[in-house]
Order: C-alpha cells, then structure tokens, then sequence
C-alpha cells in the first residue's frame, strides 16, 4: 500500500551529488537538510521553488522555450511516449477503443504550454487536465487547446480543466485519472514532496490507473541545476523512491532514443501502487 516515508522504517541510501559544474555538493540526504533548513519564502515554503519559478517566469511559452532550444525533440518525445503507453496501458486503451469501458481521463502533471497534451496525451485519452504553476504557460496551454484557434477534434477529445497549481500543492479529485503523465518537471519537487504527491496521485487514479514518470537521468547520485533550482536524480535514486519509499510497482522501464547525444539520458517509468 502507499505510505509516507519514515526514517524509523527506512534508512535512506547515500546518493552523491555534484552541481552543474561539477562541485560536490554532498549526499542526498545532507542537500534536502539543508534545503529544508534554509530561507523560507512568505508561506514558509524553502526558497528551493520560488528560485525554480522566478527561472521559468523569464522564459518564453513556446516549445524551443520549456525545453530548452531542443523543441525539435517533440515530435520523437511524442512518438516515444505513445509506444510506452501502449507497451504498458493498451489492454485498457484497446477496451476503451471497442466501447468496452468508459471515457478515459489523463492528468499532464507539470504541463508546461500543454506541449505533452497537444502532441500525445488528448490523442489517447478523451479529457485531459492540466497542472502548471507557471501562469504564462498554463494560459498559453488554454489558448492553443481550447482557445479560438484551436484544432477541431472530431472524436471529441477535450482538455477540461487548467490547473494554476504547483506541484507540489496539487490534489487529485479521487478516482478522476486513468493516467497521470509527468515528464521532465519532478526534479522540482523535494524528496518530501515527490513522495506526497504520488500518495495523493495514487488516490486521485482509478482502479486500474497508472502514473507515468518521464524525467533525465544522471549516470549515478544527482546533479543540481542551479539555474533553474532542480535536481536530475540517477535511474538508482528514482527506483529507491518508487520502490523502497513508496513502496509500489515499476511495471517497466526503458529509455528514449534518438535524442541528441549531449543531453542526458531520458528514461519513461510505469509506475503503480501494488495491488493487494
């Protein structure tokens, strides 16, 4: 069953970390002391997310923008992630497919200008919702959908709702999402706050929901961005998570190809609470 991380359970695993030019920054466990014993902005939040906000306030809606100059990736990020959906959700998708169940609802959890919605997500499910602190982005998401300009979708798909949220304060409607897609935006979150999100996520899914997880990976340890206050956590670092704090399934994992050589390696986790 989901549970929240105890240390009188759990002893956490050293991951070592080194910042964005290469400094040793120390363990995982020493980084997130120090981020919680740090400044605290006027909710009494760690100065950690308003760092990472004021960042992506500065840059523009578009794709070359959230993703960093690489927007001509879309289209293979795309094509990748629904080949992942199928190999791991396409009993459900074929049922859905033949009227055998009902409408399917995704969740794009920090989703940015709605790139992940518009490319893929709104393809395979038939409502959509959206997660995105970033006020520019989550209204430049709502136009592109929904807005005057938007394409006609004859199957009537839909985006639905447009979530001016953070991350970290999102909660699910229980029993809402078939799928919840998360893809290069949790290395935003805190340990703490990674594994509280996918304990509420967890009751905001179906049945036989699932949560999709696409992030970098670093060789080993972390890597701390210190421009945009984030933090690329190791395939080791992800499967401690997943597995020993949250104490769920990976029902698989694989990498994306043909990215370009100098990023880091990307890779898609299918995740889900374990069923009794």
């Amino acid at each position: 069953r989901p549970r929240p991380w105890s240390v009188s359970l759990i002893m956490p695993p050293v991951f070592k970390g080194l910042d964005d030019r290469g400094n040793s920054i120390g363990t995982n466990v020493s980084f997130w002391k120090a981020v919680a014993a740090g400044a605290k902005d006027g909710n009494g939040k760690p100065l950690w997310y308003k760092k990472g906000l004021d960042y992506w306030d500065a840059v523009e809606p578009t794709d070359d923008g959230v993703l960093g100059g690489y927007g001509h990736v879309s289209e293979r990020d795309a094509k990748e992630n629904g080949e992942f959906l199928e190999e791991t959700f396409g009993s459900v998708l074929a049922e859905r497919a033949v009227g055998a169940r009902g409408a399917l609802v995704a969740c794009d959890c920090g989703a940015g200008i709605g790139r992940v919605t518009t490319s893929f997500l709104i393809h395979k499910f038939d409502e959509v919702d959206l997660v995105e602190p970033v006020v520019h982005f989550i209204e430049k998401a709502e136009a592109l959908l929904n807005g005057p300009n938007a394409p006609t979708r004859t199957n009537g798909h839909k985006a639905v709702n447009f979530f001016a949220l953070p991350l970290e304060g999102f909660e699910p409607a229980p029993n809402r999402y078939d799928a919840v897609w998360f893809q290069w935006c949790v290395g935003h979150l805190t340990d703490d706050d990674f594994v509280s999100l996918f304990n509420r996520c967890a009751v905001g899914l179906k049945p036989d929901g699932m949560i999709f997880v696409k992030e970098n990976n670093a060789k080993e340890g972390f890597v701390l961005d210190t421009e945009d206050s984030s933090l690329t956590r190791s395939h080791k670092y992800f499967m401690f998570l997943f597995e020993d704090v949250l104490g769920w399934e990976v029902v698989k994992h694989r990498t994306q190809k043909d990215f370009p050589s100098e990023l880091f390696t990307v890779r898609m986790y299918a995740v889900r609470p374990k069923r009794v």
